[in-house]
């Protein structure tokens, strides 16, 4: 064989090597430009709206609302005392015994016996345990959904959440007036359209919140 065709075969071979070489290396910097593979269908879930670290300490999970239903026990008495069944009321407080009223709203269970215990103790007992218990967290959906219903409050919940748990809309339902009616009173309107689009408008629904989805007019 001709040594200069046989030279210039193996710098051809050479060529397409490193060209392999350098394929594979601009594949594996390059940032893809999906950021996941469209077509196994694994894109990054975005934050749900009103849940993990947009949560204040004043409305987590473990901290008192209003419309609360809590159960205060008296232990460690000369003389028993019953407990009281209360809801935490509007303006945030209950009523204990001796008509002393205590701001619940925003405080953990705990830090309300340590306030119970601090008022009571040894102004009326001289020692005295207090123990809550909070009733079961329900919201309600109703109107135009499909199993309208009460449902467990689990902690983190919005209006667009809330509609999916009772089973979503109906064909009648006018998804750009949902009311929310709070604890207090204090009704919202939510479009819920709009609110697919920007999540700052997708409210969040606490304990006690009633939701209702009106029927369209045509």
């Amino acid at each position: 064989m001709d040594i200069t065709k046989f030279l210039a075969r193996v710098v051809a071979g050479l060529g397409f090597v490193f060209a392999g070489i350098l394929f594979v290396g601009c594949q594996t910097d390059s940032p893809d430009p999906y950021g996941f593979d469209p077509l196994k269908g694994n894109a990054p879930q975005a934050p749900i709206a009103g849940s993990g670290n947009n949560q204040s300490p004043t409305n987590g999970p473990g901290v008192l609302r209003v419309g609360d239903e809590v159960v205060v026990t008296f232990a460690d008495l000369v003389n028993p005392v019953p407990g009281i069944d209360d809801q935490i009321k509007n303006d945030g407080t209950i009523t204990l015994i001796y008509n002393q009223k205590f701001e619940a709203a925003g405080k953990t269970a705990g830090e309300l016996q340590a306030d119970i215990r601090k008022r009571y103790v040894p102004a009326y007992f001289v020692n005295m345990t207090p123990t809550i218990s909070v009733q079961a967290r329900f919201f309600t959906v109703g109107g135009e959904v499909r199993t309208p219903n009460r449902f467990l409050w689990s902690g983190s919940v919005t209006v667009l959440q809330a509609i999916n748990i009772a089973g979503g809309f109906t064909d009648f339902a006018n998804k750009k007036n949902v009311s929310l009616t709070r604890v207090s009173g204090e009704l919202l309107t939510i479009n819920c359209k709009k609110a697919l689009d920007h999540p700052e408008l997708d409210l969040p629904v606490y304990p006690g919140d009633k939701l209702h989805v009106k029927k369209r007019l045509w």
